[in-house]
């Protein structure tokens, strides 16, 4: 039964798609029938008639072919626009979305305000020094946010990590990111011109926890604005998970993780310099 309903439905389709093929095939071996072998009386003006009519049927049958080649390419379309839109809602894979840290030597080198944020920063600094000492050359604003050392921030990091007593190893990594931070701000006090307005600025805070990611903010403010984010690991050495926000793609997100920069910025208290800056002459 099933099979006699099918046969049916294509048996339809078939004359619907081709009705006006099968109409000028009939209708033009009707007249062939009539002169050749009913021998009737079939005159000039019935066979121009005849041929004109067939013609008409021709013309009408490609018309309808364009029509329905036209409606089937909108439906595809309109097909393939759903199965997208649907791909795109989907969220991406995580192996698509989070990446290993990016080369951080382009964004510092392009940007003009440069936010990092970490529990120590201490490879980021320590790689980046000369490039964010050519940046304050340049006029940059540089802000640095990293957890105060000697304080409950490196008890917090050595409870997160594997070896519960590695507060001694925290605090060696953030006296070797502040003893960096304090050359490159005597470096860039004594390049400053005499008697002119300071170039750059270099801001440092602390923070009195450990904060649970980094964040490093380039040009953060403005429409080419990109956002990495690390999130740190717990009590284990495996690869971090990181992930790159851009400003016009990722929309509130992006907005967010600025958002984290400046809510913790604010709550953290303010690094002063310990060493002496010979100042040039004026």
């Amino acid at each position: 039964m099933k099979s006699k309903s099918k046969w049916l439905f294509v048996f339809t389709n078939f004359i619907l798609d081709n009705a006006t093929v099968l109409a000028t095939v009939i209708y033009a071996s009707f007249l062939i029938y009539r002169r050749e072998i009913d021998k009737a009386n079939v005159t000039t003006d019935d066979l121009i008639t005849g041929v004109l009519a067939v013609l008409a049927l021709l013309a009408t049958s490609e018309i309808i072919e364009r029509y329905r080649k036209l409606a089937n390419i909108e439906k595809l379309s309109s097909q393939a626009v759903t199965l997208l839109e649907g791909q795109l809602a989907d969220r991406p894979s995580a192996i698509a979305f989070f990446e290993k840290m990016p080369a951080l030597d382009p964004l510092v080198q392009s940007s003009k305000s440069i936010d990092l944020c970490g529990f120590s920063l201490t490879s980021t600094i320590n790689k980046q020094f000369s490039n964010l000492r050519e940046r304050l050359k340049d006029g940059a604003h540089i802000r640095v946010l990293i957890s105060e050392p000697e304080s409950s921030a490196t008890q917090m990091a050595s409870l997160r990590s594997e070896d519960p007593d590695e507060g001694i190893y925290f605090n060696k990594r953030l006296a070797a990111t502040i003893q960096d931070i304090e050359y490159l701000h005597k470096t860039w006090m004594e390049y400053q011109p005499s008697g002119k307005s300071m170039k750059g600025v270099l801001e440092v805070r602390l923070l009195p926890y450990a904060p649970s990611f980094s964040v490093l903010v380039f040009n953060g403010n403005q429409p080419q604005g990109k956002v990495i984010v690390e999130l740190y690991a717990h009590k284990t050495f495996m690869e971090t998970a990181v992930f790159t926000l851009n400003s016009q793609k990722d929309g509130n997100w992006y907005e967010y993780f600025v958002s984290q920069f400046e809510v913790m910025w604010k709550e953290a208290k303010k690094w002063e310099p310990k060493l002496p800056v010979n100042q040039k002459a004026g």
